[in-house]
């Protein structure tokens, strides 16, 4: 299983003007709270925006608010 990565929120309507980037992230295998810190840190200073990361880790109890960000949310293609 491949980690899965979720655009939601603002950045998803062109009619809205979003100044953040929303992810979901499903991560195989699951990540810490520091590994979570590190991908943000990163992504902002990369993009030089800010981002929002939702994280669902693998086992982890699903919970409402996940299910309705990934039912609205593009899933993205990661290439390496």
């Amino acid at each position: 299983m491949d980690t899965l990565v979720w655009l939601y929120g603002s950045r998803l309507d062109d009619t809205r003007h979003g100044g953040d980037i929303d992810l979901l992230i499903e991560p195989a295998p699951a990540i810490s709270l520091l590994h979570r810190a590190r991908i943000k840190t990163l992504l902002e200073q990369r993009l030089n925006l800010p981002v929002d990361i939702l994280v669902k880790n693998p086992y982890s109890e699903e919970n409402p608010f996940v299910s309705m960000v990934r039912a609205k949310a593009k899933l993205l293609e990661i290439k390496s």
